[in-house]
């Protein structure tokens, strides 16, 4: 079957060039993603991570650009599109200036720093647009 054709209702982006993009993303970013590796439970937490990912790549919400960066846009809120960059200690540093028992706040900041824009960006975001970034972040994170 044509893969345009099996393309389900609102994709824009047929699965197998979403799980392409996926594994370009990865080895990109040298995420450590060997599944034969991980234990049933990480398994199963991967595999959350990964559908929200290539289910927003299938809708067109997400890309992966020519540095194997994802850059997401919004569905709701503010649209403009957020990149994901490759995260450094800065990054991981940035939850360090949150309280403990803070973990929410400690995430939101690490990917506002991550993404070059605002723990707020994340905040204001609704759930359908919140876990998609989530996702991408404990992926860099894995």
């Amino acid at each position: 079957m044509d893969e345009e054709v099996a393309l389900e209702s609102g994709a824009v982006l047929g699965t197998s060039v979403a799980e392409g993009e996926f594994q370009r993303f990865a080895e990109s970013m040298d995420l450590d993603l060997d599944t034969k590796r991980m234990s049933a439970q990480e398994l199963g937490e991967f595999e959350g991570l990964k559908r929200h990912v290539i289910r927003a790549m299938e809708q067109g919400r997400l890309v992966i650009d020519d540095k194997g960066q994802p850059v997401y846009t919004p569905k709701l809120g503010d649209t403009k599109p957020i990149t994901f960059y490759e995260p450094d200690g800065a990054v991981l540093m940035s939850a360090d200036k949150k309280k403990a028992g803070e973990n929410v706040a400690k995430t939101y900041a690490a990917m506002g720093a991550m993404t070059k824009t605002s723990a707020q960006r994340f905040s204001d975001m609704k759930g359908r647009d919140l876990k998609v970034c989530q996702a991408l972040y404990l992926l860099f994170l894995a």
